[in-house]
């Protein structure tokens, strides 16, 4: 009698200790500061940052996330000391050193132009005729930097080239699109200004950005498994758009 009254409560406890969110990991991930795709000081630590804290929850996972200077990141990383980091863009030596996840974002480099604007282009040379504000130093595309048709203007800073741009002392600019906005929707002196530039097709660049696993922790290929498949969940229903939409961004 005593065992067949045992077996329910045996029967909830397997099914319990199956469904256990103890059973999951804590994920240890790095990045670098990279506003307002991550830092340690933005709301949640920044939009892809909870992009990747969601995706491991969905699965049952919990991550924690520390902001380093991007090599240490990448060498600590490497070494094993973090499960992964994360706001990596893809090359084949990475490849090669770390576990690459599916991507959870794209960088979208390209041209910002005021609202009021009647440029448009289908090859780079079509923009010959116009100033184009670039950040001194900044890499974009091979085929544009490279470009000496092309009247460059250069600025310090990204802020620097949107006034710039908005006081119409150049025709163009070239930013990160999310940058652009993180910028126009929270920087003193261009703030609410979102409404007065428009981005123009094609973008010079879409780069899709990783998690990258570190190989020397054991169980790193499930680990990667799981992210893939929490980031298709929280796609899937919704709550990616959500996070985006909350931070100002579109999908």
């Amino acid at each position: 009698m005593l065992e067949k009254k045992m077996w329910p409560i045996v029967l909830v406890s397997i099914s319990v200790w199956l469904s256990n969110p103890a059973m999951a990991e804590d994920i240890r991930l790095t990045s670098c500061d990279w506003r307002p795709y991550a830092a340690e000081d933005l709301p949640g630590c920044g939009f892809t940052s909870q992009i990747v804290d969601k995706a491991f929850e969905r699965v049952g996972h919990k991550a924690s996330f520390k902001f380093l200077p991007w090599r240490r990141a990448m060498l600590e990383t490497e070494k094993g000391k973090y499960d992964a980091m994360y706001s990596a863009y893809h090359s084949e030596e990475r490849a090669a050193t770390y576990a690459v996840s599916a991507p959870y974002i794209r960088s979208q480099v390209g041209f910002c132009a005021r609202k009021d604007s009647t440029i448009s282009y289908k090859k780079l040379r079509g923009l010959a005729p116009y100033r184009i504000g670039v950040v001194k130093g900044y890499v974009n595309t091979p085929e544009f930097d490279q470009a000496d048709y092309l009247e460059k203007d250069g600025a310090k800073s990204d802020v620097q080239n949107l006034k710039k741009l908005l006081k119409g002392r150049v025709d163009l600019i070239v930013i990160d699109k999310f940058v652009a906005i993180d910028h126009l929707k929270n920087t003193p002196g261009i703030e609410g200004d979102l409404r007065r530039v428009k981005f123009l097709n094609p973008p010079l660049s879409m780069s899709p950005v990783f998690v990258m696993f570190s190989k020397a922790i054991p169980g790193y290929e499930k680990k990667l498994a799981d992210f893939n498949r929490g980031l298709k969940a929280i796609i899937d229903d919704g709550t990616y758009d959500t996070i985006l939409e909350k931070h100002g961004f579109s999908h």
